[in-house]
């Protein structure tokens, strides 16, 4: 109903974020097959050789017409760089990336003639079991955070503190 349960969609446009194949990279790990590209446009386990190439879209070749959409949205509409000539997110090569977002709002009782919270209700409330909601898990944790803290490894932590200049 109104003032439930939020959702939120942050969804990028590949198989999986960038950043999951950025942090195998440092680790030295491998990725799954499908995750990405390399340069030569080859299907690649390799991390490194992958931020090299491109991801994967998601949803195979059907999920190109999203992948398209978003940029139309977060590059061409808002005079931002289009992924195939920006700077990588990864390194300093080039320069800020100069990449850009898109936002939409909409107005639910402008254009749902009242049905909204009830249909809504409907599509949510077909989500059970193991199903979920796009950022139920997001806010989960968050919840967990603020009453039981965040987890940091010793290790990551140890980094932290060197950049902050406080390391023991």
């Amino acid at each position: 109903g109104q003032g439930g349960a939020r959702f939120v969609i942050d969804q990028s446009a590949s198989v999986v974020a960038k950043s999951e194949v950025i942090k195998r990279a440092r680790a030295g790990e491998p990725i799954p097959s499908g995750w990405a590209f390399d340069a030569r446009g080859e299907t690649t386990t390799d991390a490194s050789e992958a931020l090299k190439g491109t991801m994967a879209p998601a949803g195979g070749y059907k999920g190109v017409g999203s992948a398209l959409l978003v940029e139309i949205f977060a590059a061409c509409l808002t005079g931002a760089n289009p992924g195939l000539v920006a700077s990588p997110f990864s390194g300093t090569a080039g320069g800020p990336p100069g990449t850009g977002q898109f936002f939409l709002a909409v107005s639910p009782d402008a254009t749902s003639g009242g049905l909204f919270t009830s249909n809504l209700e409907t599509v949510a409330g077909a989500f059970v079991g193991d199903a979920r909601l796009p950022g139920t898990r997001r806010f989960g944790a968050r919840e967990h955070n603020t009453r039981d803290g965040i987890e940091v490894a010793a290790e990551t932590l140890a980094t932290l503190e060197k950049l902050a200049g406080i390391a023991a």
